[in-house]
């Protein structure tokens, strides 16, 4: 394609289409709630299989006492005990019998039976909470009697009217940011926030057809989809809770508090302010302090010296690694696996509310305009960060607000790049600037990927992430087998059960 060819004016679409386009690509996306659920807890078997079988074991060994069990049962029990040392053998090439259905039972079902029966609890409590968890992430105050605070209402209530759905209540947001979201988990429950930045910098017109974009949103649903999506981040947030509850004890209280309000839940007696205080610890994902464990073990004499000795130090250099190497594994699926296809999801949802924008306002226009200045401005909220997918523009993500971005901003591509966004405006009659000239393929690679050199240093960090999780799991999978051993010899030196194994 010629220079000349790409500075062509951009093929129209009209917005009927392009919502009938992105309706069935959010459809084919939104299917991949559950698989993303049951495989994030694959990470958690990594704790979770070692505690569970030793368990077992110690409970057979018991059992065997009072009616002993069969050889059978007991070679078994010594095939999973030894499946991945002989999982090993197979791998440098020696002769192995790897029992493939023990093996994959210990290291994938209970982390995804966690998740499963987790996912519907966390989705419960975040119906519960409603939309007030977020209400309180992000502080806000009624509209005053300012021209800019009452036109935000009318201009509310005209597109909320148009789009056939309830108005939403209106929240001002005390902030020099130029931004605006539309949270709640229903269109019932819609509340719109703006802040102040945003009504001192937009004209009336590129206001309303932002408001046309949030509320476009709602009537589509998208409040649903995003409440399906934040309960994914929660649950995500939850394994790595379990994970690291066993070393921060503030953990193991979120961890109480969230079986507490779901054992309530399941009576109806959970109230709506204990399961926000639940939610928004698992929206806002704070990192733990490890400074906590050795602040909480303080011992004042030999047996808590001894107790530290060997308890804690061997609980933190197994289980504490196990965790540690869960969690990264974790993350790192979320960042690989599933969350580029829930980002492409979110993003055809706000492809999407453009397009129905556009139906409301007839003014695509003005929305390009609202786009184009808010890409030049400062977007950022910082308390709204665990949920700024929410927000029509954000900053990108990079290593100077990595430390603010947890929660769903680990999903990497949530966000609406502006040049491709205003390019989608322009086929539905927007004009920004005179004009915006469609970029060749080469340059939209380069845009969107950044240079060769930094491409090569993306790919090259993430090979050193990927082979550093990969060797903290090895290691532990080691200790692990190493320590399951260990008690099968000390079970058979007690003669508590087990045979030698054959």
């Amino acid at each position: 394609m010629s220079r000349a060819d790409a500075g062509a004016p951009p093929v129209r679409r009209h917005f009927t289409e392009e919502q009938q386009r992105n309706r069935r690509l959010s459809r084919r996306f939104s299917v991949i709630a559950l698989p993303a659920v049951l495989l994030a807890g694959i990470p958690l078997c990594i704790v979770a299989s070692p505690i569970i079988f030793a368990l077992v074991l110690v409970g057979a060994s018991a059992w065997d006492l009072v009616a002993p069990l069969e050889p059978s049962q007991w070679a078994g029990l010594g095939r999973v005990a030894h499946a991945l040392p002989e999982l090993w053998n197979l791998i440098r090439g020696r002769p192995a019998d790897v029992p493939w259905a023990a093996l994959a039972l210990l290291l994938v079902a209970p982390g995804m039976i966690v998740m499963l029966v987790a996912w519907p609890f966390v989705r419960h409590l975040s119906r519960v909470a409603g939309a007030g968890a977020i209400l309180r992430l992000i502080p806000s105050r009624e509209p005053g009697p300012g021209l800019a605070e009452r036109q935000l209402r009318n201009v509310v209530g005209e597109m909320a009217v148009a789009a056939g759905v309830p108005v939403p209540a209106v929240r001002i947001i005390e902030s020099e940011a130029v931004n605006v979201v539309a949270i709640g988990l229903t269109t019932a429950d819609a509340t719109i926030l703006a802040s102040e930045g945003f009504l001192r910098t937009l004209t009336r017109d590129e206001r309303q057809a932002m408001v046309g974009h949030l509320i476009a949103s709602v009537g589509n649903g998208d409040l649903e989809i995003a409440a399906v999506v934040l309960s994914i981040v929660e649950t995500w947030a939850l394994l790595a809770t379990l994970l690291e509850s066993v070393v921060y004890p503030e953990k193991r209280a979120l961890v109480r508090d969230f079986a507490r309000a779901s054992a309530r839940s399941v009576t109806g007696k959970v109230t709506p302010d204990e399961a926000r205080a639940v939610v928004n610890r698992l929206i806002a994902g704070e990192p733990p302090d490890p400074m906590t464990v050795a602040e909480n073990f303080q011992p004042h004499n030999l047996g808590g010296v001894l107790v530290g000795l060997f308890v804690l130090i061997p609980v933190l250099a197994t289980i504490g690694l196990a965790s540690i190497a869960a969690r990264q594994a974790a993350s790192l699926f979320t960042v690989i696996g599933f969350g580029p296809w829930i980002a492409a999801m979110w993003r055809s949802r706000r492809r999407l509310a453009d397009a129905t924008a556009v139906q409301l306002s007839r003014n695509p226009t003005a929305l390009a305009a609202a786009v184009a200045r808010m890409a030049e401005s400062d977007v950022e909220i910082v308390e709204a960060w665990p949920v700024y997918f929410l927000f029509p523009a954000w900053v990108p993500i990079s290593g100077a607000n990595a430390e603010r971005a947890r929660g769903a901003a680990e999903i990497v591509g949530m966000r609406l790049d502006p040049e491709p966004r205003l390019e989608e405006l322009a086929r539905l009659g927007g004009v920004v600037d005179g004009g915006r000239p469609a970029l060749t393929m080469r340059e939209r690679l380069r845009r969107d990927l950044g240079s060769p050199s930094e491409v090569a240093k993306a790919l090259g960090w993430g090979v050193v992430a990927v082979a550093l999780v990969a060797l903290l799991l090895a290691g532990t999978a080691a200790l692990t087998t190493w320590l399951l051993g260990l008690l099968w010899s000390l079970l058979q030196a007690l003669g508590a059960g087990p045979p030698p194994p054959s």
